[in-house]
């Protein structure tokens, strides 16, 4: 028969079981859906009538089932325990129910996950557009670019800056063009209307112009006119040759003078070569001129005022303090009064602020840096040294005449004084010491003015003291007459004077000559022990000097002899190498 047992009397039997230690832990465990959708129950396989339970429980209210699906619960299992009397299991959670009426028993089995496809290509297409926003907002070229061919190179530049293009990405090429202008674009590597990004890389070939060695055909200048000359310059982008007009009374006018080819001749005439052709305006117009105030204006404005008058200029200059270098400071002939046409106006051009010279000599050197750091002193000053009575560092000549008013820029050389030549800082600064040293010394100092000579006039003997050939045993120092000079022992002490004259006696070689040492055999590397080394201790110990061998003689009484090296004999035929220890014993 089976037992029947209500909820609660089962649940307070499994409390007490637990009291006394039953363990449960052994049995299935499910999920429970409550019909109340409130709870989840753990339950275990029980000896329960749950039909007869149903019948027997009082009826609930219906309730809407709620489904909650989770995870199996995990328990982890207790240190194993002495086991208590065994018993049937028991049903219990954590909250009872109402009535097992109001629980249903199921297990949850999650669904697998399928993806909508259009949910897929729906993402896909986001994921697109996006990345495409991106790629035209961050990465596309949106700089349109121009057609430069036949624009400049400023042009170029200003697009640039306009568009924030640094310049280090544009290279401009060159080369000649007789087509297109010096400057202007001759082809571009990016095609006009194609879009770029400021860090794109351009590149631009322009014009350097007509390549001016080009060989150009001289014509015959003189039977053209104006018209004739001027086409003949145009046609062939002569950069060079120039068109003078002049009043002319003997040739036509728009005819050729004269021409001057100051570059190249007429058979090697090319585009670069410089030629000017004067051409004939006709006979001047007969009349006079009013004459204008120049004072103050430039000299290029009053050329250009009296060639279109048919003035002639006479230019002098002058050096003035208040007006600025090439206008005019004064003009021969009054304004308002008049000139014929071809007479002369002469004019005064400044040539600026002349640069007075003082008289340097007697300037020291800081006196010069002085006046050489005044603005308006603004001359080439070039040094050269040279001996002198003076104080070292003072000025003793000037090529500039004082009190001459020169142009800025003016070369001025000045002579400063080393003061007198010092042979010596001691008595004995040239003993031993090869005499041409001492000539040599002399030559430098003739070459800043000192005019002294030296050599061995006191002749040469021989010193064990010095006994190289060539030293010096003593020098003496003379004046230009040849008279020792007063002041100190040999007469050399500091300073000499111009003109001073240094004699010398100088070794010969030493008084007692050298012994010759006799020369030290070589000592081999290595040598072999013979049998003829160990007969006797004469015969030992010249082979140990022979080939240096460091030897001890032990003597035993014995008479024979035994060759040792520590404590390994060394047989007969043995090489040794030079320096090896060894004991002969005998």
């Amino acid at each position: 028969m089976t037992n029947k047992k209500d909820f609660l009397s089962s649940l307070a039997e499994e409390l007490e079981g637990e009291k006394k230690g039953v363990s449960n832990d052994d049995f299935d465990i499910y999920q429970a859906a409550n019909k109340k959708g409130d709870e989840l129950r753990s339950y275990k396989n029980l000896d329960y009538d749950f039909e007869q339970a149903k019948k027997t429980a009082p009826k609930a209210a219906p309730q809407p089932t709620k489904t909650v699906a989770s995870e199996p619960v995990k328990r982890t299992a207790p240190t194993p325990t002495p086991a208590p009397a065994a018993r049937k299991a028991t049903l219990r959670d954590g909250k009872e129910p109402d009535s097992f009426q109001q629980e249903k028993l199921q297990k949850i089995e999650k669904k697998p996950f399928k993806l909508d496809p259009k949910l897929l290509v729906a993402g896909i297409i986001a994921l697109l557009l996006t990345g495409a926003a991106i790629w035209y907002f961050v990465f596309a070229p949106k700089i349109p670019m121009p057609n430069f061919v036949g624009q400049t190179i400023n042009d170029v530049g200003a697009w640039a800056k306009q568009n924030n293009i640094p310049t280090s990405n544009i290279i401009v090429n060159t080369e000649f063009s007789t087509e297109f202008d010096k400057d202007v674009i001759i082809t571009q590597d990016k095609t006009a209307g194609s879009k770029i990004k400021d860090t794109t890389p351009l590149t631009f070939v322009a014009s350097k112009g007509a390549n001016p060695d080009d060989p150009i055909d001289f014509p015959d200048l003189m039977n053209m006119n104006y018209t004739e000359v001027k086409d003949w310059i145009e046609t062939n982008k002569l950069s060079k040759t120039k068109i003078n007009t002049q009043y002319n009374t003997i040739v036509e006018k728009d005819k050729v003078i004269n021409f001057e080819l100051k570059t190249g001749t007429e058979s090697s005439f090319t585009r670069g070569s410089t030629l000017t052709i004067n051409i004939s305006k006709g006979a001047a117009p007969a009349g006079t001129v009013a004459v204008e105030n120049f004072v103050g204006k430039t000299i290029a404005e009053l050329e250009q005022w009296a060639t279109s008058k048919k003035i002639v200029v006479e230019k002098t200059e002058a050096y003035s303090d208040t007006v600025e270098a090439g206008k005019i400071i004064s003009q021969g002939i009054k304004v308002g009064e008049s000139l014929e046409e071809g007479g002369k106006l002469p004019v005064v051009v400044s040539k600026g602020k002349a640069v007075k010279i003082p008289n340097f000599v007697g300037y020291t050197k800081e006196m010069l840096e002085v006046w050489a750091a005044t603005p308006e002193n603004k001359v080439t000053i070039i040094k050269k040294e040279r001996y002198n009575a003076a104080a070292a560092g003072n000025v003793i000549e000037q090529s500039i005449k004082a009190g001459s008013a020169v142009d800025s820029g003016s070369v001025l050389e000045l002579t400063i004084s080393l003061y007198m030549p010092q042979l010596e800082t001691n008595s004995r600064a040239w003993y031993g010491k090869d005499y041409l040293e001492l000539v040599k010394w002399v030559d430098d100092a003739n070459g800043k003015g000192a005019n002294m000579a030296a050599g061995a006039w006191d002749g040469e003997e021989a010193s064990d003291e010095y006994p190289t050939p060539g030293q010096i045993i003593s020098y003496r120092c003379l004046d230009v007459n040849g008279n020792q000079l007063p002041h100190g022992a040999n007469g050399c002490a500091r300073p000499l004077p111009i003109d001073a004259k240094i004699a010398m006696k100088i070794s010969n070689g030493p008084k007692t000559p050298k012994a010759t040492p006799t020369p030290t055999p070589e000592i081999p590397a290595s040598g072999t022990l013979a049998k003829e080394d160990l007969v006797d201790v004469n015969t030992m110990t010249a082979f140990c000097n022979k080939y240096g061998m460091v030897c001890t003689f032990n003597y035993t009484g014995t008479g024979n002899i035994s060759v040792k090296s520590g404590t390994v004999n060394v047989p007969e035929g043995t090489t040794l190498a030079k320096g090896t220890e060894l004991t002969i014993t005998y």
